[in-house]
């Protein structure tokens, strides 16, 4: 019998996804023999959208707030003090989605993980997720070449798949990141749209699988 398949759809850019981050690790360590878990990069910030952070400061530093009260996240003074405050990072999804793309080509079963990986990087260590060298140390402790990863972040087939899955994400209709979808045989269910806490989670897996957790 074909597990069921919990699609984790997030975007390393985005603040709740950075406060939900302990709620969807959670579900995969309690649940990962019982589902198939799968993570897709939304292009959150991709095209029109690229801007120098300084664009939205105001939004961002009340909105920081409002994730840490409502998740329990905290945002490093090492994001404030070297991404937020001096206004010029390029809030640039597509890096930190080919490093999601090639990550999972490798196959390592950990890509949920590697998601909180790539947030904490920027939102907790203040990293530069612009910066291609800056990935080598990220998958390291993944038993991941550091030097081969970095070589090819920009090969033109890895920029190609994270183009068309961010296409893909736009096409399914989900514009609000987090969000999480099961699918259960042929049918897809939207279980989350924006942050949830850990137990709404589950009571909407639950009610779309019919299975109890």
């Amino acid at each position: 019998m074909v597990q069921p398949r919990i699609i984790y759809v997030y975007d390393a850019l985005c603040g709740w996804c950075y406060g939900f981050s302990p709620v969807i690790r959670r579900l995969h360590d309690t649940y990962q023999d019982q589902f198939t878990f799968d993570v897709m990069s939304g292009g959150m910030m991709t095209g029109p959208r690229i801007q120098p952070i300084s664009e939205s400061m105001g939004y961002i530093k009340s909105a920081l707030r409002i994730v840490e009260e409502n998740t329990g996240v905290l945002f490093g003074e090492a994001y404030v003090d070297n991404i937020l405050n001096p206004g010029t990072y390029l809030s640039d999804s597509n890096k930190p989605g080919q490093a999601m793309t090639l990550f999972r080509v490798l196959q390592t079963g950990r890509d949920i993980e590697f998601a909180a990986t790539l947030q904490n990087a920027l939102y907790r260590d203040g990293i530069d997720l612009n910066v291609d060298a800056n990935y080598g140390p990220l998958v390291e402790t993944y038993d991941v070449d550091p030097d081969e990863f970095v070589a090819h972040l920009n090969d033109e087939a890895i920029i190609d798949q994270t183009q068309q899955e961010f296409a893909l994400v736009a096409q399914m209709g989900i514009n609000g990141f987090p969000s999480v979808i099961v699918e259960k045989g042929e049918e897809l269910f939207l279980v989350a749209r924006g942050y949830l806490p850990y137990d709404d989670l589950m009571a909407n897996i639950s009610r779309a699988t019919g299975m109890e957790l």
